[in-house]
């Protein structure tokens, strides 16, 4: 008995120094080296690497910013009532916020402000799709050992091992300070240009959307731990492209904007307007640019208001009591806005 579970050993022992070395050197998600983060041309596991930074040094940061990758493009510096660090990651959801939220509490990380932008993304995805996304998949924090075991071990599959070092070879990095920048502010490169493709202008939607409901209890529990720990929490909606907010109004996202409402208050950004008709203030139909963050964070940090952008529903305070004039706003331009075949930088500029 004693010869077969030494062989046992000799057998696991070998494949660890076949496969975990590789699995290391080639790891485009940076699981296994957070604090050295590469730019290997995949989406690292930012929910990951960002917690993990969070938890390292919980005297970095006193205030954080919430999202879903859409948040990326904030200069969390000019969020000037504390020391914000960005933890947008893809497709990040309140149930994940919540989640990561508790354990920073359970760590003695009791922040300043919570700031979390909401949108389509928050109504139509459920948190579960993500455990087998190995980009999202949400660390078991505070779990068992084996749960947190499962998780890294889904990083050694053969065939992600292979792909892995099929992308790390083939990957130009253009972006030196991403690793850096990602642990000191979490932010995506704010140089970026944007080079917008006028000729796909198709909406940034996935087959899975679907309404769910739920997510009001998660923001509803959101909303009750940090008053509890006297948090200063913040919501708004994003401004979502208008051709992808063209697909969220016909898939019910205005129920979710109305429902909200009933749950906190928040700024909203969502609507056709003169931004989210700008596709130069855009990447591609999905995530806006800095300049766009800049103006919700004037709004919700300075105060500066557009009357024209108000006018639009953009920077909007909707509380229990107006939002049916919000969705008055929304609903009219619903019915008598044709979305243009082409939005071009000199037809809808601010």
């Amino acid at each position: 008995m004693k010869l077969f579970l030494k062989k046992c050993l000799l057998f696991f022992l070998i494949l660890g120094l076949i496969f975990v070395p590789p699995a290391m050197l080639f790891d485009p998600y940076n699981i296994f080296h957070w604090e050295h983060i590469r730019n290997n041309g995949v989406e690292p596991n930012k929910a990951y690497v960002k917690m993990k930074n969070v938890l390292k040094n919980p005297d970095r940061f006193d205030s954080f910013l919430f999202g879903s990758s859409r948040m990326g493009f904030f200069d969390v510096e000019k969020m000037d009532d504390g020391t914000y660090y960005d933890m947008a990651y893809s497709e990040g959801l309140p149930a994940e916020h919540l989640d990561n939220l508790k354990v920073m509490i359970s760590r003695g990380i009791i922040p300043k402000n919570v700031t979390i932008g909401l949108d389509d993304i928050s109504y139509f995805v459920e948190p579960s799709m993500h455990k087998t996304q190995l980009f999202r998949s949400p660390y078991p924090w505070g779990r068992s050992l084996k749960e947190q075991g499962e998780f890294y071990l889904k990083y050694f599959d053969l065939i992600t091992i292979a792909q892995s070092a099929e992308v790390v070879f083939e990957h130009d990095d253009v972006d030196p300070g991403y690793g850096e920048r990602l642990l000191r502010t979490g932010t995506e490169n704010l140089e970026i240009i944007s080079e917008f493709n006028y000729e796909d202008l198709d909406a940034t939607w996935c087959d899975y959307y679907e309404p769910r409901e739920k997510v009001l209890d998660e923001i509803r529990e959101l909303k009750a731990l940090c008053g509890e720990y006297g948090i200063n929490l913040r919501f708004f909606t994003n401004p979502i492209n208008g051709y992808t907010y063209a697909k969220d109004i016909a898939n019910g996202y205005l129920v979710f904007l109305e429902e909200l409402s009933e749950v906190t208050d928040y700024y909203n950004f969502s609507g056709f307007n003169d931004i989210t008709l700008n596709n130069a203030l855009y990447y591609e139909t999905s995530h806006f640019t800095p300049e766009v963050a800049d103006m919700v964070i004037d709004r919700i940090y300075h105060d500066r208001e557009d009357g024209r952008l108000l006018s639009q529903g953009f920077g909007y305070y909707v509380t229990h009591d107006n939002v049916g004039d919000l969705l008055d706003i929304l609903k009219a331009q619903a019915v008598n806005f044709d979305l243009p075949v082409n939005t071009y930088p000199d037809v809808t500029s601010p």
